[in-house]
């Protein structure tokens, strides 16, 4: 009877498995060693998974290609920038996968292939996108070659530490990215024998050879003998995959807005507030940056300061709300909807019935004595719950009580099924108050805000400002900073379920005074700190390289398609990729909440972390009617238009054009100002539209404004049978202050909310009886 190892893993009861037999002594080494292998597989999953999301997915590759153990010495001098407190939580993970590579041989495969993957914080790392692998600089990953001797230092002395394959190179370079790929080596077959013993003697043997490895000669199968001497000076491409989002013809068919990186560091441009950068004005790329970090600080502030058994391994990027059964919601429009289904839906964050109530109990209820401490009434709280779930917005709030409106405020709060500040940093959020020191504890809040969604963020913000504004006629209305966080707290936070005391029975329990306590604080602070609350102070800004963190700003018009004949010949190599394009394979599609449009989003290899969108519809109108709806009538289908200028007129068929979107209040007014032209000559009627980001000397700065970049924004009208149209956009937008993940759970939805507003302003309404002509 053949046995392999492989079915050993999982025992629960060596009764079962093992013969009576068998020496109970080398049974139960034997289980000790089987568990232990698990662990250091389990260890090894974990240290993986926050290796890429804290920064440091390099690391995460080397142990999945076997090329562990690493000198840990040297992986700090990969990343000078970072204090020594805060890269003690990434040699723990990299001391773990030493160990785990010790005892846990066998190949570990990697299987998400994402966008951010492709982002770490180190000067001497660059990711290929072409290979998909992180490689130093200096090194090209073109020539398989590279692969050897890259790995030659660690398997010259004991191959058995590493464990890397020395089959032929080019052969391992083609299935390197492949995840049917496993050791065959590992597989050791046993045959089993009458009595068993010689199953445990061969694997007593197995796991005290793996176990007893030379820890020294590992040791120097390090990072810094397989790629020589580090050279600090060598500039960083981490992040920097090019001068400009070019078009490169090897990789994409579509030609993107080429954008400029500032290269004088602006000390102004850093520290715009007092309390230093505003997360709204920074791009996706600089936030993908700083919310690895904020993970990394984060890490080492919980496990530095937190107990034991509330902090682990299980310390993960949180991947919230990453998939949502919408028909769970399709009887629901604001009460009990999840943020992120709202967003999706309207295109904004707050519900327009929620945020109209804060506006008016803001403008006419800030004298009422008790607010959001008396309670309303029951009834007309349910009654004004029931009128903006049906109509939405435009409510008058003259006929209800300030109280019961405030109630009501509370309860949507309290409803929803994601916490505003999420399930799981609710407990984290506690925990810095609990545990970390006073003088720690704006980095840990500021790391802990990084992490959470967007719409959250965007959500407290506004909230918080609202409160504030409250707490400023305290001498009026008593509800100062301190009493609104203790009437709000219990309805922002997420608390775990305590079991009941069985001994006293009227108490709470010591643990729920201790985080209520910890939750009222932290709303205080949110409230005493909101103006700097969501600002990134300026030591951390020079904490991540200097490539990372450049301004990316549009070319000029005068510059725009320098290599292609100016803006004129850049334009036209956009329409014609875009004809390309829309015939192509390859796009993933998305459901979405409108039953006449499609989504569907194709990846960029360009460095950037942005998604191509692609959102398809039938309309009932002409291609020409279509045509103008959308160049001269944006107020007919996109609902949060503030105001639109043409700039200038630089051809017949070619304008600057600049428009404004509103945001939640306070957060600043999107801007954008683009370069577009169009055609309307195409076979069979079509038209076409094609628009990217410029820098224009008679562009308006609006107050209280961003600026957006439009990577790509193009339109496609075709016929479609009689009197109708098929629509295609084609949208890769920066709105700024927003993490790649909101792009690419959220953006593309909210393309689809504009073409199905543009939809819906052709239907025509009849209320006559049919006619048959």
């Amino acid at each position: 009877m053949s046995i392999r190892i492989r079915e050993y893993k999982f025992f629960r009861s060596l009764s079962v498995k093992v013969n009576d037999n068998w020496p109970v002594r080398k049974a139960e080494q034997l289980w000790k060693q089987l568990r232990a292998h698990k662990i250091a597989e389990i260890e090894a999953t974990e240290a993986c998974k926050w290796l890429r999301a804290a920064g440091f997915p390099q690391y995460a590759q080397m142990y999945e290609d076997q090329q562990f153990p690493v000198d840990v010495n040297a992986a700090e001098l990969d990343h000078p920038m970072l204090e020594p407190s805060v890269l003690k939580s990434l040699f723990r993970r990299l001391h773990a996968l030493n160990k785990c590579a010790r005892v846990h041989q066998q190949r570990v495969t990697h299987t998400d292939d994402s966008e951010d993957e492709q982002c770490a914080l180190s000067y001497n790392w660059t990711y290929q996108s072409d290979l998909r692998r992180w490689s130093r600089i200096g090194q090209n990953l073109e020539i398989p070659g590279n692969i050897e001797e890259w790995s030659s230092g660690i398997s010259a002395e004991k191959p058995e530490c590493s464990g890397i394959s020395t089959e032929p190179t080019r052969s391992r370079l083609r299935r390197m990215g492949s995840t049917r790929h496993h050791r065959r080596s590992n597989r050791d077959v046993v045959v089993m024998s009458e009595s068993g013993s010689n199953v445990l003697d061969f694997l007593s043997k197995h796991f005290n050879s793996m176990s007893s490895t030379d820890a020294s000669a590992c040791a120097s199968a390090s990072v810094s003998n397989s790629e020589g001497t580090l050279d600090k000076k060598k500039k960083s491409r981490s992040l920097d995959k090019s001068d400009g989002w070019s078009y490169s013809p090897h990789h994409e068919r579509i030609p993107w807005n080429p954008i400029t990186h500032t290269e004088e560091d602006d000390e102004s441009r850093l520290d715009l507030e007092e309390g230093g950068r505003p997360i709204s004005t920074l791009s996706c790329t600089q936030l993908q940056v700083l919310r690895k970090l904020a993970l990394l600080k984060l890490t080492a502030l919980m496990e530095k300061y937190c107990p034991t058994h509330r902090t682990g391994w299980n310390w993960d990027l949180p991947k919230l709300i990453r998939k949502i059964k919408t028909p769970a919601y399709k009887d629901k429009s604001v009460f009990g909807v999840p943020l992120t289904i709202i967003l999706q839906r309207t295109g904004s964050s707050l519900p327009k019935g929620i945020e109209e109530a804060l506006q008016w109990l803001q403008q006419n209820s800030y004298d009422q004595v008790g607010l959001f401490r008396k309670s309303g009434v029951k009834s007309r709280i349910q009654h004004l719950k029931s009128l903006i779930e049906t109509q939405g917005e435009f409510l008058n709030f003259s006929e209800y009580h300030a109280y019961d409106i405030a109630d009501m405020v509370k309860q949507y709060f309290r409803d929803l099924p994601e916490a505003l500040l999420t399930n799981k940093l609710s407990e984290t959020f506690l925990l810095i108050f609990q545990f970390v020191p006073d003088e720690e504890r704006r980095q840990a809040v500021l790391c802990a805000l990084l992490l959470m969604p967007d719409e959250h963020c965007e959500v407290l913000l506004a909230l918080l400002k609202f409160l504030t504004n409250i707490a400023e006629h305290s001498a009026i209305n008593q509800m100062n900073e301190s009493n609104l966080a203790i009437c709000f707290a219990p309805s922002l936070f997420f608390y775990n379920i305590i079991p009941s005391n069985r001994q006293g029975l009227g108490s709470p329990h010591p643990r729920e005074l201790a985080e209520s306590k910890a939750a009222q604080d932290c709303l205080l602070y949110f409230l005493q700190n909101c103006n700097n609350l969501f600002s990134i102070p300026k030591e951390i800004l020079k904490q991540c390289t200097s490539n990372e963190m450049k301004e990316s700003i549009p070319v000029m018009l005068s510059d725009l398609g320098s290599v292609c004949g100016g803006w004129r010949g850049y334009l036209d190599e956009c329409q014609k990729m875009l004809l390309r394009e829309v015939k192509e394979k390859g796009w993933m599609m998305v459901h979405n909440h409108y039953s006449k449009v499609e989504i569907a989003y194709k990846k960029v290899t360009d460095g950037h972390p942005l998604r191509l969108w692609k959102i398809s519809a039938d309309i009932e109108a002409p291609p020409a009617e279509v045509f103008y709806r959308i160049l001269r009538e944006r107020p007919k289908w996109d609902e949060e238009l503030h105001s639109t200028k043409t700039i200038a007129q630089i051809d017949r068929c070619a304008e600057v054009f600049q428009y404004t979107l509103r945001n939640v209040p306070p957060l600043p007014l999107k801007d954008y100002c683009v370069v577009r032209s169009w055609r309307t000559d195409l076979a069979k009627g079509a038209c076409l539209i094609v628009e990217t980001s410029v820098e224009h000397s008679d562009a308006i700065n609006i107050p209280n404004s961003v600026r957006g970049i439009v990577l790509a924004s193009r339109y496609l009208i075709e016929p479609c049978g009689s009197g109708k149209s098929r629509l295609v956009h084609l949208c890769r937008v920066d709105t700024r202050g927003r993490m790649p993940e909101w792009y690419h759970k959220n953006y593309g939805h909210i393309c689809a909310l504009y073409v199905a507003n543009i939809q819906s302003s052709f239907k025509q309404f009849a209320t006559g009886p049919e006619s048959k002509v």
